[in-house]
């Protein structure tokens, strides 16, 4: 049977219908003895058992492609002694599930990309099988038509059709004899090499490998002529069939004096079309480098809140350095640049370039560095441009390349504009040191360019041992100090691309970039951790040690999203605190280990309670208006003798999942309002308590019992506390919920939707559900000024609440900028940073009685508090 069959038989497997069908029909125009398409892998082993000669299999990868890769192996089971060949097709899928085409399965011998091109496709098959796939003499290209000679030899663009095995010409248009300066006798048979301007051999295989996988490549090059000057071309090649071969197509079209003044022009329109920003400077960026055909691009910005710092904004690599090449933004040149030294080599950059060890290991032999300026002629940044082959004159490449840079300098100006109107509320006041608003910003930005670029890098979390007992026993002056040093130590040992923040009390974050190899990061890690060891002076004389835990967590390994990036380093910081301090550990998603360590806590958990471990913090919540003090959230916090203060986003999942958190949610209540009712005493003010319900809480039978008896106890007029319920609780989930809370609100409690805006509720939901007042989630009101969809959220809630007479709580006011905003609104009561931190309760007693003593200093009356 086998020997009968001329063309051979192909099996097509593919979910895609459009994919199958391009197949089919291309296939059945060819001939071929027999043609079968299945839409999954069920079906395939039906026709395979149906046809056992099958010559060939065309099989779609998609996402993880556990079927597709299990088929290959059957193949190869099926028929041993001559496995069926296996093409692969990668699917047009969202870029996280695109099968990475280096991961060659068993059995499979190339790739086609989806959609399919069927003149590539029919290429690659007849090679395999190896047919004749057409008529003799035809050259077959493109989508679907045969150019004829004349078309060929009449072509306005230089032609030319190589052997890919060999390189070399095997025919060329007149078009291309003339221009090039050689004979025809001279060209054909030569090595395309000579001819199509690409000189570095690294380029010449990234880019044969580009037309293997995608079946076409095009690029901007120098083409060589015989008089041994060179002229600009645009270079398309794709693949072709000529007598049965597959042969590479070449269209090199001259670019001309006008065309690089046009690309000039392009790259600035576009930048200005985009509006600037990052897809504008990356747009603008991309633009360069196939204008000028650059193989290094370095866009950077001095830092405004580093003196003498630089933040790399965009650093392009057209083949990627090795792991020991110099850093390129570390070199004299960049420094030079940045002090408004404008620098032009033309050629032999790299033997001109004695203090610049990128350049020479690069062996770049154009080196352009430009200062971009404000209208001061300060600098704000630099643009270093750099590629392997010289330029023969300057127009009007560099004239075009000054007013692309004079572009990028306005963009530079504006965002150094908006930065400076930021600056006060996004920098740490001690240190210097971003704060966390600016380090949540900037790590969410990391994570888009990553997303983009495919970047790995890590999020560090940094806490440091036993703080407070330097405040305790030294004081908080000693403490401020001991910051400040830490700060330095810290961004000392970083690179300037990475970012240092103090995110909270003793806790600093920082993200490292560009990484390589984790282990990169480990040594980063044990620098800091042997750097923090090194005694501290303090003014006084006396010196103190410190130590520092250190968590770590990676993008993408461990996690995509900010939030669980620094989640995941902060719970590898905990387990470094749990391994004895003073060193680094990185999160482990293990499930076994994970399981031990979550038996392990619950343990240390359940005896919290009952060894006087468990603390009650206090954050004020402040009159819009007036700026005075309302009231506080309770807010509970554990202080294990050996891990420290555990996160309560660490151990509160813990408590609900094993139902601890009812007997601690109970111990709270009764804590916080205890606590109330002394300072509501005490300063004589009507301080509202506010504390928060569980789901698992809510379901209790007793709680508006449990509530009662609470308030009797303390003494706590029930108005003034104030029950939090969050808006993600579900009312079919929890039975008689609103009867729960309807009776809570008839002893005359408060009741709080929390985190409002991050739930599925409906309008008709909130409208029914019995609550006096809707606290806005922090993830909106931090985003006040950055993001004007959050502003509109946070708009449109205040005026809900409004019409539908509930009060409303800001959370997570951080800076001047979201009280003015939240205040236009006419938001009644604001929570957050820009007042003050979580307290325990000995703090807050201390911050009421300042409060007492400064108005008693003002001629106010305690009505009008």
């Amino acid at each position: 049977m086998a020997a009968e069959r001329e063309n051979g038989a192909v099996l097509i497997v593919a979910t895609d219908r459009d994919d199958r069908r391009i197949l089919f029909d291309a296939l059945d125009a060819q001939e071929f003895d027999a043609i079968y398409t299945a839409k999954d892998i069920g079906q395939a082993r039906t026709f395979l058992d149906q046809d056992p000669q099958i010559d060939l299999v065309l099989l779609e990868f998609i996402g993880a492609a556990t079927d597709a890769v299990s088929f290959c192996s059957e193949l190869i089971q099926f028929r041993p002694q001559k496995p069926i060949p296996v093409i692969g097709v990668i699917a047009s899928t969202p870029a996280e599930q695109v099968w990475n085409w280096e991961n060659m399965p068993p059995g499979v011998v190339e790739w086609l990309s989806s959609p399919i091109n069927p003149a590539e496709a029919l290429a690659r098959i007849h090679a395999r099988l190896g047919n004749s796939g057409g008529s003799a003499g035809q050259l077959q290209a493109g989508n679907d038509s045969t150019p004829h000679q004349y078309a060929f030899d009449g072509s306005l663009d230089e032609l030319a059709l190589v052997d890919p095995k060999s390189g070399r010409l095997l025919e060329v248009n007149p078009t291309f004899v003339q221009r090039s300066g050689y004979s025809r006798v001279q060209l054909l048979g030569g090595r395309i090499e000579n001819f199509d301007g690409v000189i570095a051999p690294g380029m010449r295989s990234e880019l044969g490998m580009k037309l293997e996988r995608e079946g076409r490549i095009q690029y901007r090059a120098q083409k060589p002529h015989a008089d041994g000057s060179a002229y600009p071309v645009d270079v398309h090649v794709q693949l072709a069939v000529q007598d049965g071969r597959v042969a590479h197509f070449y269209t090199f079209r001259e670019v001309g004096e006008l065309g690089r003044y046009e690309q000039a022009l392009q790259v600035i329109s576009g930048l200005t079309q985009t509006g600037g920003g990052d897809e504008g400077i990356n747009a603008a960026i991309r633009s360069l480098v196939d204008w000028l055909s650059l193989d290094f691009v370095a866009l950077v910005a001095l830092r405004l809140d580093q003196a003498g710092e630089t933040q790399p904004l965009v650093v392009f690599h057209r083949f990627s350095p090795a792991d020991d090449t110099p850093d390129p933004l570390a070199q004299g040149t960049v420094k030079s640049v940045l002090d408004g030294e404008e620098l032009i080599q033309l050629a032999d950059a790299w033997r001109l370039s004695s203090d610049n060890g990128f350049v020479r290991e690069r062996r770049f032999e154009c080196l352009i560095g430009l200062p971009l300026c404000d209208e001061r002629k300060v600098a704000l940044g630099a643009l270093i441009v750099a590629r392997r082959e010289p330029f023969q004159k300057l127009s009007p490449m560099i004239e075009g390349l000054r007013a692309v840079a004079y572009r990028l300098a306005l963009e530079l100006e504006l965002r150094r504009t908006r930065e400076q109107g930021r600056v006060r509320g996004l920098q740490d006041s001690l240190t210097g040191l971003p704060n966390r608003l600016l380090f949540n910003d900037r790590l969410e930005s990391v994570i888009q360019e990553a997303h983009r670029t495919g970047e790995m890098f890590a999020v560090l979390f940094v806490d440091l041992d036993r703080f407070k007992n330097i405040n305790d026993s030294l004081g908080h002056s000693v403490g401020d100090h001991v910051l400040v040093a830490v700060a330095r130590r810290l961004r000392l040992c970083v690179r300037a691309s990475d970012s240092v923040a103090r995110y909270a009390g003793d806790e600093f974050t920082m993200i490292l970039r560009h990484i390589v190899q984790r282990d990169d990061v480990m040594r980063i890690a044990e620098k800091i951790v042997r750097v923090m060891e090194a005694p501290l002076t303090l003014p006084d004389g006396l010196e103190i040690q410190i130590t520092a835990s250190l968590g770590l967590s990676f993008y993408p390994d461990d996690a995509t999203v900010a939030e669980r990036l620094l989640k995941h380093a902060d719970v590898a910081m905990y387990t470094a605190k749990g391994m004895g301090r003073n060193n680094y550990q990185a999160y482990v998603a293990v499930p076994e280990e994970s399981h031990q360590q979550r038996l392990a806590l619950e343990a240390k958990l359940r005896q919290a309670e009952r060894n006087g471990e468990l603390r009650v913090f206090y954050q004020p919540q402040v009159d819009t208006a007036t700026e005075d003090i309302v009231g506080m959230e309770a807010l509970i916090r554990w202080e294990h003798p050996e891990l420290g203060m555990i996160s309560p986003g660490f151990f509160i999942p813990l408590a609900e999942e094993t139902g601890l958190i009812i007997p601690i949610g109970e111990w709270v209540l009764r804590a916080a309002c205890q606590d109330a009712r002394r300072w509501q005493l005490r300063y004589s003010m009507p301080l509202r308590i506010s504390v928060n319900l569980s789901p698992l809480q809510l379901r209790q039978p007793n709680l508006v019992s449990l509530v009662a008896a609470v308030l009797e106890e303390t003494g706590v007029p029930a108005n003034l506390l104030d029950l939090e319920v969050t808006e993600s609780i579900s009312v079919k989930s929890i039975p008689n919920l609103l009867e729960t809370l309807q009776a809570l609100r008839e002893l005359g409690c408060q009741i709080s939707i929390d985190d409002f805006g991050t739930g599925q509720s409906s309008l008709d939901y909130i409208k029914r559900f019995p609550a006096d007042r809707i606290k806005i989630d922090q993830a909106f009101v931090r985003n006040i000024g950055l993001d004007p969809d959050d502003e509109a959220i946070v708009r449109a809630t205040i005026g809900m609440a409004h019409n539908l007479n509930r009060g409303v709580v800001a959370e997570g006011v951080e800076i001047e900028a979201h009280l003015d905003f939240l205040r236009d609104l006419g938001c009644e009561v604001l929570q957050g940073y820009l007042f003050c931190r979580p307290l325990p309760a000995a703090s807050f007693e201390s911050l009421m009685s300042e409060r007492e003593r400064l108005h008693a200093e003002l001629p106010v009356s305690r009505s009008e508090l």
